[in-house]
């Protein structure tokens, strides 16, 4: 979450948030020529929602069946996810969270100076109380009050301010009525629509966010897509007509060529170009809304985790474990105090692979991993032995701890529970039976204690 930014689950999500945004520019296009008018800034504030946001879906499906389309598709899609969490955990012992911690110090300041640098810009800006703006201000019924300033030196109006909005205009702009229609309806749709606290989000998220270099090269296109969103809204506030459009469309060329003249702006590298062209063939269709669909569809590894769930067996995928009941009623596994455990006789437990189990050292389980032991009762050696002792003891962090036991015998699940603080259990064994004991770390950062697993007698 972003309170705690940067441990490696907050890194996962911007590895996550790699392929919602090559969707997004591989269709940004389409959409906005083709599907309904907020169709791109959807997807772009999802992405941004699930960067914000702590939580996340989880879809859960028995199994996964290559004859359902939706099935293989979710397999597909479970697929991806493992991949990315792989990337993600390899590319974390390189970005230590103190390193990206700096980083980030650094690129909010350098956004702070951005944004004193403006400041100072804005002060040589002037208030107008021209009438026909102030007319337009009216017929948007705005809550928030609007002002209108002059300043020639900036090359396009510029809006800025969130609760005391600003509208920055060029001379030659109130000159022309018909020019400064189109453009205060246009800037006041940004105020009506909080664009402004959007664009302040988004810079916020990608100061935290830097790490994903594609989302810092995207934020033209989001800017762009606004943009374009905006002009839509113009129109459909104006008439959507052929005549509306062409008109909207020379606005959008006279500012252009205003700025050209004065050598502030480079044709190839303005953007209006793409908004006249979207402006004059946009067109709503149901291939858009296809499009947009499945654009969606295919972005559900950034949104959801995908579990397979087994009747009988322990499945991982991802982060997400799902562990069914067993009934323990015969009490052979028992959760036992200090005291009890103090009067048992313990010994090692013989295992081919580790020779002897008693971790008596310190272990850590990584975020979302688990440890394993395997033994086999037929190989102990000495007097008969009752069972085994599993303690958990000394863990950490202390905040907060989640972690599953299970234990299987002879293949089959004896026992699972789920634990938040360190505990003892005593397991009665069948001689010459199999043991797997699985320990689940459930947090989205390492645990650490004291495991020990005993013999008693």
């Amino acid at each position: 979450m972003l309170v705690d930014i940067y441990n490696e689950y907050a890194l996962l999500k911007s590895f996550k948030s790699f392929l919602l945004i090559i969707l997004i520019l591989l269709v940004r296009k389409s959409l906005n020529k083709k599907a309904f008018k907020s169709a791109s800034i959807i997807l772009w504030a999802f992405l941004f929602i699930y960067l914000i946001c702590p939580y996340q879906i989880l879809i859960k499906i028995e199994e996964f069946n290559a004859n359902c389309i939706f099935n293989f598709i979710l397999y597909i899609l479970s697929y991806i996810d493992s991949i990315l969490r792989l990337v993600s955990k390899k590319v974390s012992y390189v970005l230590y969270p103190r390193n990206r911690y700096i980083v980030t110090l650094i690129i909010l300041c350098y956004v702070l100076y951005k944004y004193i640098k403006f400041d100072k810009i804005m002060k040589d800006s002037k208030i107008i109380h021209d009438n026909k703006s102030i007319d337009y201000i009216k017929s948007f019924k705005l809550r928030r009050t609007v002002s209108i300033y002059i300043n020639n030196n900036l090359k396009t109006p510029v809006t800025y301010g969130l609760l005391k909005p600003k509208i920055i205009l060029q001379s030659y702009i109130l000159e022309d009525e018909g020019l400064l229609k189109y453009v205060m309806m246009h800037e006041l749709t940004h105020i009506k629509r909080f664009h402004i606290l959007f664009n302040h989000i988004v810079n916020l998220v990608a100061c935290v966010f830097w790490c994903n270099p594609l989302l810092i090269i995207s934020l033209k296109y989001l800017e762009q897509d606004i943009e374009i969103y905006t002009d839509k809204e113009v129109i459909s506030r104006l008439g959507d007509t052929i005549e509306t459009r062409k008109e909207y469309c020379k606005s959008m060329f006279q500012l252009m060529s205003n700025s050209v003249k004065r050598d502030e702006v480079s044709l190839k590298l303005n953007p209006n170009l793409e908004r006249m062209i979207i402006m004059k063939n946009y067109k709503k269709t149901i291939l858009g809304s296809f499009i947009f669909a499945l654009t969606f569809l295919f972005s559900m590894p950034v949104f959801a985790s995908v579990v397979k769930l087994d009747k009988d067996r322990i499945e991982v995928i991802g982060t997400e474990v799902e562990f069914q009941s067993v009934d323990n009623s015969d009490g052979r596994i028992q959760i036992i105090s200090e005291e009890e455990f103090n009067k048992l006789k313990l010994k090692d437990i013989y295992a081919p692979q580790l020779r002897f189990i008693d971790m008596s050292e310190i272990k850590t389980i990584n975020e979302y991993d688990k440890l394993t032991y395997k033994f086999d009762t037929g190989l102990w050696t000495g007097s008969k032995n009752d069972g085994f002792i599993i303690k958990l003891l000394d863990l950490k962090p202390i905040s907060k701890i989640e972690y599953f036991i299970v234990i299987e015998e002879d293949s089959h699940k004896i026992y699972d529970n789920k634990f938040s603080s360190d505990k003892i259990l005593k397991i009665k064994a069948n001689s010459g039976s199999k043991y797997r004991i699985y320990i689940f770390n459930l947090n989205n950062w390492k645990l650490t204690g004291d495991i020990n697993i005993n013999a008693y007698k």
